[in-house]
């Protein structure tokens, strides 16, 4: 979706750039060592930083509308499922309000569902801006990530806000919010970054991304703590990258008790899933301008 406006913004970005650096031959490939891409990004922050404005400005063109929207997105859900489901899983929560316990899953979710699902088609969305300058391809869904980012933050204002009225008042393990915030931003841009790859070799993909999305809520403990699960299927939730994460900001919020063995085989999933990411985008990377 970009507009003559953001090509001027990236073209004038870049003739800034090129006069603060070195010459820099553009051949047929750019694929370098880890190391070599990753200082490339960081040459371009002044890009990335002017994109992540362009989307906030772009989500919040209507202040009100978007803080609203931003409030009532973790939250409308999490109260339908309170009433619904409440009877049903309040066991499971240990005598913790379920509104609270759906409230810490339903905040870390409703970021990463939204944030990948429009990252995800940047690669597509940016298809006249990827053709007409060079910079690394992974800045798009990069940009994406850290504008959403301010819908996790405002959400986890509104948990810790919940935590409080439901009787839960602050305590040192709040700390562990922000380092929970960077692991889902940072799962959430490699999933985002392997998506937008995988839009780019096929466009049929967008159409399955709802579906997965609407089936990886129920399998993962965004409704329900994962102390519902028990027995031998209780392995499965390990395979979820994001178990550690909803387990996680549980735990920070109101003390629910941490299975270290699940957490420690859920993040491996993660890493897993990042690394199959990662791979996807640089064995493509070279081709992204050419199939968009």
């Amino acid at each position: 979706m970009p507009g003559v406006d953001v090509l001027d913004l990236v073209g004038a970005i870049l003739i800034e750039q090129e006069n603060a650096l070195p010459l820099t031959v553009i051949e047929a490939s750019r694929r370098g060592t880890l190391w070599t891409n990753a200082t490339e990004y960081f040459e371009f922050a002044t890009l990335l930083r002017h994109l992540t404005v362009r989307d906030l400005r772009l989500r919040f063109q209507n202040p009100l509308l978007g803080i609203l929207w931003t409030i009532l997105q973790p939250l409308l859900p999490a109260m339908i499922f309170a009433v619904v489901f409440a009877r049903v899983l309040q066991p499971a929560t240990g005598g913790v309000p379920y509104s609270l316990a759906a409230l810490a899953g339903f905040v870390p979710w409703s970021f990463f569902s939204t944030s990948v699902s429009s990252a995800g088609m940047t690669f597509v969305w940016n298809a006249n801006l990827l053709n007409k300058v060079y910079f690394p391809r992974g800045i798009l869904p990069a940009s994406a990530i850290l504008a959403s980012s301010v819908e996790l933050a405002t959400g986890a204002i509104l948990l810790c806000g919940w935590s409080i009225w439901c009787g839960f008042p602050p305590c040192a393990s709040w700390l562990l919010l922000p380092l929970l915030a960077g692991y889902i931003a940072a799962f959430a841009f490699f999933a985002s970054l392997g998506l937008a790859t995988a839009n780019v070799l096929n466009r049929n993909v967008k159409f399955a991304v709802p579906f997965a999305m609407q089936l990886w809520i129920y399998a993962s403990p965004v409704i329900y703590p994962s102390s519902f699960v028990t027995g031998r299927w209780r392995w499965l939730l390990g395979l979820n990258p994001l178990t550690a994460v909803l387990e996680g900001f549980r735990t920070a919020i109101y003390g629910a008790p941490l299975d270290s063995m699940l957490f420690l085989m859920s993040f491996c999933s993660a890493i897993v899933f990042a690394t199959a990411a990662v791979i996807l985008f640089r064995h493509f990377e070279d081709l992204i301008a050419e199939r968009v």
